[in-house]
């Protein structure tokens, strides 16, 4: 299950050194975008196509941590279940994904994002007994995002902001996700023209959906357990006071769990809900681009530090339309 996948979703860089200063070049047809482009030349800024289609490769690692879980069985009301303990859960997520942009000012751009990918969670359980499982699940993500970008004699800054939805496997409702991030950068000219090589370093943050509810077969994200562990769960529920919320969730997992090792319940299954945080909201970036020319970009990123590391590969077309 995605963490978000996250989401990952879906980290997309915007353009970086999208506007910086150069000397004049020779006149040629622009369309009516970027607004105001024509004015921001005749100043001696050079602007890249306003229209781009990006495709990329991105991969997430990260660490969520796992509260408030309720299960519910036998199409029961959802009970409180933090009579189970999670250690930190590790979410690992693979996407591909497309993104249209266009540069309405010479200064801000938007852009959408089609991705499909797939995710999957180790979880750890402390207690009532102590075990390892891994969730696997597929997601189709939709995003819609904005760019500041600015730049002076090379150096750049890029401000991002996109929003994402997530339809992931097993999951009944849709998951959301917002990322914000900041770069600053300089970009070296090569020579022929649009030719050029930026560097970046920078901070991202990712904030997912925290409300996650559905329902799973117990044989698709956890082993097959012995009489021991279902005496362990039993032992903890037998601990639990007549009054204790947490009781009749314990008892009636209690006995999923028995119907299972038994043989009698093969396909049991389970409705949920719980919370997801990440570890660490933000980490830090580094990336680089090559520019061949004014039409053809290839990107490549890497976050780091915190609990979330991550890395993407991309190419961009950009073109005018006049």
């Amino acid at each position: 299950m995605k963490t978000t996948v996250s989401l990952l979703c879906t980290l997309l860089l915007a353009a970086a050194g999208s506007v910086s200063a150069q000397e004049a070049q020779p006149p040629e047809a622009h369309g009516i975008f970027p607004l105001w482009g024509d004015k921001v030349r005749e100043a001696g800024f050079e602007l890249p196509p306003p229209f781009g289609v990006m495709v990329n490769y991105y991969y997430q690692r990260s660490k969520v941590r796992i509260e408030n879980l309720k299960l519910g069985v036998n199409d029961g009301p959802l009970r409180d279940a933090t009579f189970i303990d999670f250690g930190d859960a590790t979410a690992t997520a693979t996407a591909l994904a497309v993104r249209p942009s266009i540069m309405i000012l010479p200064f801000l751009s938007f852009y959408g994002v089609l991705s499909s990918g797939s995710s999957s969670t180790d979880v750890v359980v402390t207690a009532p007994t102590s075990f390892t499982t891994t969730a696997e699940s597929g997601a189709n993500v939709v995003s819609l995002g904005a760019t500041l970008q600015g730049g002076y004699k090379g150096f750049f800054g890029v401000v991002d902001f996109n929003a994402s939805v997530a339809d992931v496997d097993r999951i009944s409702d849709l998951l959301g996700a917002n990322l914000l991030s900041f770069r600053l950068g300089y970009s070296y000219k090569l020579g022929p023209p649009g030719r050029a090589l930026a560097f970046w370093a920078g901070a991202s943050g990712q904030v997912i959906g925290v409300d996650t509810a559905g329902s799973v077969k117990l044989a698709d994200v956890l082993p097959a357990p012995s009489q021991d562990q279902v005496d362990r769960v039993q032992a903890r529920c037998d601990q639990l006071g007549p009054r204790d919320p947490r009781k009749q969730s314990c008892t009636d997992f209690a006995a999923k769990l028995q119907g299972w090792t038994n043989g009698t319940d093969p396909a049991a299954s389970v409705a949920y809900s719980l919370e997801k945080h990440p570890k660490n909201v933000w980490n830090m970036l580094a990336g680089a681009q090559y520019a061949h020319d004014r039409n053809w970009f290839f990107r490549l990123e890497a976050g780091f530090l915190g609990s979330r590391s991550s890395a993407m590969a991309g190419t961009e077309y950009r073109f005018d339309i006049h």
